[in-house]
């Protein structure tokens, strides 16, 4: 299990200086990392679909999704409703444009 959201003291103080921080500086934890292998491999996916194809609890990838969205490593939208289903739509993440292709070459 993971310990929560916790980032590198780099990329606090990249962060801090109003510098972009590096993907990589943001990904040390195997959570964060599985999803960036995840949305490597789709468009975009909801937090359901990321806790099905990895060993986290929905709870414990919510966490790690808000570290990776504040560090511009991944970007979210909200849902579009079928129209069929009640309640609001999940919400769907996927990689920065910059951050897909440096994961790309770096999974490929």
């Amino acid at each position: 299990r993971s310990r929560g959201v916790q980032v590198g003291a780099s990329a606090v103080a990249a962060m801090g200086a109003g510098r972009r921080s590096h993907w990589l500086d943001v990904v040390a934890d195997p959570v964060r990392l599985q999803i960036l292998r995840s949305l490597c491999q789709v468009t975009d996916a909801s937090a359901s679909e990321l806790a099905d194809s990895g060993s986290a609890s929905y709870q414990t990838l919510r966490r790690h999704l808000e570290a990776l969205e504040t560090f511009s490593v991944i970007e979210s939208r909200p849902g579009v409703s079928d129209g069929e289903t009640s309640g609001r739509p999940a919400t769907r993440f996927r990689l920065t444009p910059a951050v897909r292709e440096s994961v790309s070459s770096v999974f490929d």
